[in-house]
């Protein structure tokens, strides 16, 4: 890992945060007012984000002073061009002038990003005596400059207008936009106080920024000498700070210059002399090239980093929370679709099934009963062909049961599967998805997972006990779907109505698919069979007192049943729903006795289990084509819990909170 990996990690963490946030924002709809972004981002993007917005480490370093001390000289010096004007009179420098390579500074909307706390926009530099006038900062390119280096030049701060210091005014907000301040002050203000406080007020409210001493002095004077007046100075800067040599931790270099007529004139460039172990004799050119810039960045935007991470975090809880709201609401809507699917399947084609189980078991049956092989053939025909054919033989003979006709199976159907669809609609509209569920439903560990966190926007589920075992999960509908009332209710019933009974047809009586699966499993169950239970298997050629249709009921229960004349078959968990059970009505006129309802119950139910496995996800998938189609569509076009992003804003946030 290189020293300038912390800056690329912190840079691109907040560019992370600023694109991903808002996107993930705006994928849930949910906008702040225009112009009001909120508090975290905008100071992202004006604070903190223009400082580290390149592609290479770039340390912004305003030099600062008084008067006539030399400040603009050095500014020149370092940039290696005559940008900003010099001369013997106090006050020169009345504008910030912004230096930098075209590598980083590439025109003025990255100077005025670079600037903003300056509240105007900068103006390209045109010559030296610009900086003379007061008006808005310049900005300038030098090739001189080194890539990794921004430079500011900044009024002198003790000149002062009719009493006041208006240049303070200017100065301020460019030292707090400034990583490392480059102190230069002369002998005969070294103990101002006025200058002094006025610094301090400054780096002390943001944090103490690091600082580079450079006192402009009398050859003449020892570099002991030197040395003692900087720690007055830098004593005053940063109060109760004590550090090497004497000086404060946060000065990392102290320098003496000379006084020169020459380099006040502009015949000649300023020598700055190393002095104390902290500058270990390196220019200042040097000393500023070896800071590492990442861990400077974090300091100085130090404030501004916690209150971004503050901000986002709070946010992305918000969002995340309404992901696994909307995660919760499809998990509690695909549960609801199942549910009313049930009261669809009611219908069980006892007949037909019998059928086609008995001919699989007579298929595989021993020697002494094959002779049945032409009773199962005829047994076996579909049920509605057998229906068909004894009515018509009935009409021709003007005979057969003269007792009321049943009920067509495919209008009943029809209309269970239309009334089903109407509910399941009006449940959609309601505020809350309400679902019953038993302990070891996945459907209610997530709901108790989610009503004991906070609810940012109050929508929390909330778990209902009842009796048995029983609970009712009311799961909150978002605000997204709440927003498509009116989308479901216009929806098109006569085109839900049609839908609906095309797929009666299709659902009528038994799969056509699933001989093989049920042949694999009458396998296994004559594999298990005892003697006495193989002495029985005329019994399954002879069950015509059944009624072609059993009706069927469902029910979550916790415990095992008590059996009764009808046969209860338990169900494997479907689309989440755990202890549910199917009550398949036996008439007590089938005239069966409890052995013969055992071995039909152990001959229907491996057939029941596959026509309600496929029958269920029909229904559910027709029901997602139809009345929760406007539902689902919302549901597929918002992020998910476990959507990237996330994972992205997570690791975004902890890199900024490390760096805050």
């Amino acid at each position: 890992m290189t020293r300038d990996d912390g800056f690329f990690a912190l840079r691109d963490s907040l560019r992370s945060l600023r694109d991903t946030l808002p996107a993930l924002r705006e994928a849930f709809g949910v906008t702040p007012p225009e112009g009001e972004a909120p508090t975290w981002q905008d100071k992202l993007a004006r604070n903190v984000l223009p400082a580290l917005d390149f592609d290479l480490p770039v340390l912004l370093v305003a030099i600062a002073g008084g008067g006539s001390t030399g400040k603009s000289t050095i500014f020149n010096t370092l940039a290696g061009a005559p940008l900003s004007q010099t001369g013997f009179r106090a006050g020169l420098t009345a504008r910030v002038i912004l230096a930098g390579h075209p590598r980083v500074l590439s025109g003025e909307r990255a100077a005025e990003a670079l600037l903003y706390r300056l509240g105007q926009s900068p103006a390209p530099w045109r010559a030296a005596e610009d900086s003379l006038q007061p008006g808005p900062p310049l900005y300038v390119t030098s090739k001189a400059l080194p890539p990794n280096l921004l430079l500011i030049d900044t009024p002198d701060f003790d000149t002062g207008n009719e009493g006041r210091l208006v240049n303070r005014a200017r100065a301020e907000p460019v030292l707090r936009t400034a990583e490392v301040i480059v102190y230069v002050f002369s002998n005969t203000v070294y103990n101002n106080l006025s200058n002094t406080q006025f610094l301090a007020d400054v780096v002390g409210g943001i944090g103490g920024r690091p600082i580079v001493l450079v006192y402009r002095i009398s050859r003449a004077a020892r570099d002991e000498e030197v040395l003692e007046h900087c720690r007055v100075v830098a004593g005053r800067l940063y109060p109760g700070s004590i550090g090497r040599d004497g000086f404060p931790g946060e000065v990392i270099g102290v320098y003496r210059m000379h006084e020169s007529d020459a380099v006040a004139q502009g015949e000649a460039l300023p020598k700055l002399f190393p002095l104390g172990r902290m500058t270990a004799g390196r220019t200042l050119s040097n000393l500023l090239a070896s800071l590492d810039v990442a861990p400077l960045k974090r300091h100085a935007f130090a404030a501004d980093l916690r209150e971004i991470h503050r901000g986002a975090a709070e946010e992305a809880a918000l969002l995340r929370h309404q992901a696994r709201t909307l995660s919760l609401y499809r998990q509690a809507l695909q549960q609801a679709m199942a549910q009313q699917a049930l009261e669809a399947l009611q219908a069980f084609p006892a007949q037909e099934a019998i059928a086609l189980a008995t001919r699989l078991f007579l298929e595989s049956s021993p020697k002494y009963v094959r002779w049945l092989r032409a009773t199962g053939k005829v047994v076996g025909l579909p049920f509605h062909v057998v229906r068909k054919v004894g009515q018509e033989v009935s009409r021709r003979l003007g005979s057969g049961d003269t007792r009321p006709s049943a009920p067509d199976p495919l209008a009943s159907l029809s209309q269970d599967l239309l009334l089903s669809a109407n509910e399941l609609r009006n449940r959609l509209l309601d505020d809350a998805l309400i679902v019953q569920a038993t302990e070891g439903d996945p459907l209610l560990a997530a709901v108790r997972a989610e009503a004991s966190r906070p609810a940012p926007d109050g929508l929390a589920p909330l778990v209902e006990p009842l009796d048995s075992g029983l609970y009712n999960l009311h799961v909150p509908a978002p605000r997204a779907i709440r927003e498509q009332e009116a989308v479901i209710l216009a929806q098109d019933w006569q085109e839900v109505t049609a839908v609906l009974r095309e797929a009666a047809e299709r659902l009528l009586g038994l799969p056509l698919d699933i001989e093989e699966e049920l042949r694999a499993l009458v396998g296994q169950f004559r594999a298990g069979m005892g003697w006495a239970q193989r002495l029985r298997e005329t019994f399954f050629a002879s069950l015509s007192a059944l009624p072609p249709i059993l009706g069927v009921t469902y029910t979550l229960l916790t415990a095992n049943p008590v059996v009764g004349s009808g046969i209860w078959i338990q169900l494997e968990s479907v689309f989440g729903i755990n202890d549910l059970w199917a009550l398949v009505s036996i008439p007590a006129a089938a005239g069966l006795t409890e052995r013969d309802r055992k071995q039909l119950e152990q001959m229907i139910r491996p057939v029941f289990q596959l026509w309600f496995e496929r029958r269920l996800q029909s229904i559910v998938q027709v029901y997602g084509r139809t009345v929760c189609r406007p539902v689902l569509e919302i549901l597929d076009g918002l992020p998910g819990i476990e959507d990237s992003r996330f994972a992205r804003v997570d690791e975004a946030l902890r890199i900024v909170a490390e760096a805050g």
